[in-house]
């Protein structure tokens, strides 16, 4: 059999990779892109898919492909109906790509930013629900998957980016890039090497040593995405792997509910223990109790069902932007106006998604701006520089503020606007949560240590000043 040919074809310049037709861009970055693609054959027939391709030449990089393909096999191996699906992998001259199931949906991280921007930030009982099929997910995962027979397969990357709620309800994990089995163990290494994949913020106190892990490290990753969700920041803060260790080991943090839910703390708080052997077992121990908690709390209702009406396009009811102020106080919390955060607030078109350096940012599809929450940018400066210098207190001086910027997308508080010095630009900053908005073309001024250094000094200035939620 021939390898496949990379080929551009049609009257419309539209391009195909082997028997994929890539109809349109969803997202890309400096790893690669992902496509809307058609998969075709004879009498007409075409199913559509995300198709990821990887850059020419990590795709001649032996390690980055060893990810890549492993990606592929592991996935392969998982049928169940909240995992997104492997089809296929292909390759041609320094073409590579991954073929998976499309889901049109939205993250769990964009998907709280939104309902918080619309004024209905998910529910517990909606946050609950939508966990009980993530362990779904994991208990098939753990369990091997049908062509592992028990040998268990741990995600090590559970994170609010890589859980998708479609529009139709259903919710799905994906990217299993780093997951990783041993045969005849239930343990697997945390280290790739002598490095550390993954995001660090979400790691048990074991994954961040270095140690074996094995299923237990996903269930406290995913008290992590619980406690985020429910309380808008990290339980154990957003420093690297040494002040998040420490943190953990400091003790539990404050309530995720403030206090008004004791029975989901209690829930979230075991798969937060630091010790492995003190959390819940294994994930269906984790998901019999959420199902339990629900049964309380949800009174045979569909938690869901509120936002997959929201999440569909054109679904009666939707409110645009200008309606927020006049959405009824007794309306379902749970049925959340997501087209209101939909859209940027400085030119009204809709966000689009952009890969960068490994993240997931929300872009403009007009304006071409980019926001940055204070997770991404502590990735992005942190690689800039670990030693800033101190700056004096003139740097701070305000610029006069666009009157077309919107509120943060994350907190819907205001947004400051500072001069960068010896640059023609602004950034707007949220005060509050410290991210910070970059128009079209300004991600590079990142490139110059001064500007980051710069910027540093902002956002500690105002992290002193204002005292951030931690």
């Amino acid at each position: 059999m021939s390898t496949p040919k990379s080929e551009t074809s049609g009257a419309s310049g539209s391009r195909r990779l082997g028997r994929y037709l890539l109809l349109r861009s969803l997202a890309a970055g400096g790893m690669g892109e992902i496509f809307l693609a058609e998969h075709t054959g004879i009498a007409g027939f075409a199913k559509r898919v995300a198709l990821k391709r990887i850059r020419p030449e990590l795709a001649r990089d032996p390690n980055y492909v060893r990810l890549f393909l492993n990606e592929a096999r592991l996935g392969s191996f998982l049928n169940h109906p909240n995992i997104v699906h492997i089809f296929d992998v292909g390759h041609a001259g320094d073409d590579l790509w991954l073929v998976m199931e499309y889901v049109d949906g939205v993250d769990l991280k964009r998907l709280t930013r939104r309902a918080r921007l619309s004024g209905r930030p998910l529910t517990p009982v909606v946050v609950a629900a939508i966990m009980v099929d993530v362990l779904s997910a994991l208990e098939e995962a753990h369990g091997g998957g049908p062509h592992l027979t028990t040998t268990p397969i741990i995600h090590r990357d559970i994170s609010p980016e890589n859980v998708v709620v479609a529009r139709s309800g259903a919710v799905k994990v994906l990217d299993f890039g780093l997951a990783k089995y041993s045969p005849e163990s239930d343990s697997v290494p945390s280290l790739e090497g002598d490095m550390i994949f993954g995001k660090v913020r979400y790691m048990p106190p074991e994954q961040l040593k270095g140690q074996l892990i094995d299923a237990r490290a996903d269930l406290f990753s995913l008290g992590v995405v619980m406690y985020e969700v429910l309380q808008g920041d990290l339980p154990f803060g957003r420093g690297n792997a040494n002040q998040v260790l420490a943190a953990i080991m400091a003790g539990p943090p404050p309530s995720p509910t403030q206090g008004q839910d004791p029975e989901l703390d209690a829930i979230i708080f075991r798969a937060l223990e630091p010790y492995a052997q003190r959390r819940y077992a294994n994930a269906q121990e984790m998901r019999r109790a959420l199902v339990q908690y629900m049964e309380h709390k949800a009174q045979g209702s569909l938690p869901l069902e509120g936002l997959r009406r929201r999440l569909q396009r054109g679904a009666p009811g939707v409110l645009e932007a200008g309606e927020l102020s006049q959405e009824p106080p007794e309306r379902a919390a749970t049925e959340i106006a997501l087209s209101v955060a939909e859209r940027c607030g400085k030119c009204g078109e809709e966000f689009t998604t952009l890969f960068m350096d490994g993240m997931i940012v929300d872009r403009c599809s007009g304006c071409r701006g980019v926001w940055l929450d204070p997770s991404e940018l502590d990735r992005i400066i942190d690689q800039r520089s670990e030693h800033p210098t101190v700056m004096p207190d003139d740097v701070f001086k305000e610029a006069p503020l666009d009157r077309l910027v919107g509120s943060c997308p994350t907190c819907r508080t205001g947004l400051e606007s500072y001069r960068v010095p010896g640059q023609p630009a602004h950034l707007e900053v949220c005060a509050h949560c410290l991210g910070v908005w970059f128009d079209h073309d300004e991600l590079r001024l990142l490139a110059h240590d001064d500007v980051v250094t710069w910027l540093r000094g902002i956002l500690r200035a105002l992290e002193a000043h204002s005292a951030p939620h931690m």
